[in-house]
């Protein structure tokens, strides 16, 4: 009988960093709401302002993730990415992030061709993926 096939184990990887889970259902964070009062877009790019780096505002743990990872600017697929959390609540809760001032939204205007737009469209992409 053939052996199993063994692959090697990096000796600096540990185990995987443990993910935030919480038991609340991902909609009761957003009070039922599944559309978000502006319009964003997936690739939207999304920035704390000054008050969300004081947390001024931030009522949530999310918030307050939110203000963090976006220290620098990110899309809103990052932003699904990183909270793990369905599209329909990211926007919603990045929406009233925007409308309280924690946080700046961009909608970009790409110009196809140029290389600030391929590297953004491929870090899309990889994030995309990461879903």
């Amino acid at each position: 009988m053939d052996e199993p096939t063994r692959y090697p184990v990096s000796e600096t990887a540990g185990p995987p960093a443990p993910r935030h889970v919480s038991l609340a259902r991902p909609y009761a964070r957003t009070g039922g709401r599944t559309r978000p009062d502006q319009d964003l877009s997936l690739e939207a790019l999304v920035t704390t302002s000054e008050q969300g780096r004081r947390y001024e505002g931030a009522r949530t743990e999310e918030h307050r993730r939110i203000c963090d990872f976006c220290a620098n600017a990110r899309t809103v697929a990052d932003i699904v990415a990183e909270l793990q959390l369905p599209l329909g609540v990211v926007k919603v809760i990045v929406a009233d992030m925007a409308a309280e001032g924690l946080v700046l939204v961009h909608q970009p205007g790409l110009a196809f061709g140029d290389r600030s737009s391929r590297e953004f469209m491929q870090r899309l992409l990889n994030s995309l993926h990461a879903l």
